[in-house]
């Protein structure tokens, strides 16, 4: 059939970031939400891919939403199954579509006229059924992670901002603090406080990945956008700045505050991020706690150097004053982070898995390699 008998596609609707009105409706755009408004143009079931700027990544949405003017959207499903659709148009690579000279666009009438292969209504929900079992196993697994990350920052909060930590009714607070903190500098509580290489290795075809601020995404590392480069080029970086386990790693120059903290039991290198290595281990998950946290970043944030691009220098980040608790809270505290920060690792891993196997897959079902 044609694809114009198979689905339309419409552009999504003006709505400039200055117009945004913090709501519940997700506006979607050519890779991603946008951001949130108060109004909505469309009902669920909803697949959008990019239009102009970013083409062939595809969207689902299971709510209410507001398709961006920067996306195409579903308009008429013509009695496909839409996660069959949604799928279909993952596999389909929209990007042989461009059409733009300088910027990547997607004209939805270069579309209509070309011959594709579906399955019929019955294969298509089969289908549908098997793919989108993993993407709510990944679904569920994010919820929990960020259900994780909320609790971590709840007793963050208020043990070392609200002051109520185990016992504080028993303990005397001097100048505004209970007897046994101090105020010290950040460094005093690393045992060094670098940052990754400032020079551009050469990219190859295997090796060692480069992680920079922009990998960090929601406290982890997506390594599947970062490139190779060479086992020497690596041993050189690690001379400056080794990511080991308990470390972490915050991006202080260009996009600001991106926070990891470091579990991987594999080598890379870093460039253009800050590198924390605690003196204790008891300090790993409060400093980066501390470094997570949005009162922190909104701080640093109004304090951060240069016009152009913003950044924070290692000798801010080093004089940086921080509030200390005595070591046996931060014991305490440590006890009960770790596991949470460990299952929220155990997660995010599970979903890469997950995402990789649905990979896999997406194909093989489509061009019908394996049968339903």
């Amino acid at each position: 059939i044609f694809f114009k008998e198979f689905i339309k596609l419409q552009r999504g609707f003006d709505l400039p970031k200055y117009e945004f009105n913090d709501g519940s409706y997700p506006v979607y755009g050519s890779t991603s939400i946008l951001g949130y408004h108060n109004e909505y143009k469309k009902e669920p079931p909803g697949v959008i891919t990019g239009r102009s700027g970013s083409l062939g990544f595809v969207q689902f949405s299971k709510q209410k939403y507001w398709p961006h003017n920067t996306s195409l959207w579903v308009k008429n499903f013509n009695d496909n199954d839409p996660r069959y659709v949604y799928y279909f148009l993952k596999n389909f690579d929209l990007t042989r579509f461009n059409s733009g000279a300088g910027v990547p666009t997607l004209n939805r009438n270069d579309l209509d006229n070309y011959e594709i292969k579906i399955h019929e209504p019955t294969t298509q929900q089969k289908i549908a059924s098997i793919l989108s079992a993993y993407d709510d196993l990944i679904e569920n697994n994010t919820r929990r992670i960020r259900i994780l990350e909320e609790m971590a920052q709840a007793v963050y909060k208020e043990w070392f901002v609200n002051f109520r930590f185990p016992g504080y009714q028993k303990v005397k607070f001097v100048d505004g603090l209970p007897e046994g903190w101090e105020i010290v500098k950040l460094e005093t509580l690393c045992s060094k406080l670098t940052d990754g290489t400032h020079d551009t290795p050469k990219p190859t075809d295997s090796g060692f990945r480069l992680v920079t601020g922009k990998h960090i995404i929601n406290g982890f590392i997506d390594f599947t956008n970062c490139y190779f480069i060479s086992e020497e080029d690596h041993k050189e970086v690690m001379k400056r700045s080794k990511p080991e386990k308990g470390d972490i790693i915050f991006s202080n120059i260009g996009t600001l505050g991106n926070t990891h903290y470091v579990q991987e039991s594999f080598e890379y290198s870093i460039k253009n991020v800050a590198l924390f290595k605690p003196l204790k281990n008891i300090y790993s998950k409060f400093l980066y706690l501390f470094l997570f946290s949005s009162i922190t970043l909104e701080t640093l944030k109004q304090k951060a150097l240069g016009t152009s691009q913003k950044f924070f220098s290692l000798a801010f980040l080093r004089n940086y004053i921080i509030v200390k608790p005595n070591d046996n809270l931060l014991n305490k505290f440590d006890t009960i982070i770790s596991p949470i920060v460990n299952e929220r690792y155990l997660l995010y891993q599970k979903n890469i898995n997950l995402r990789e196997t649905r990979d896999m897959l997406l194909p093989k079902l489509m061009s019908g390699e394996i049968e339903v």
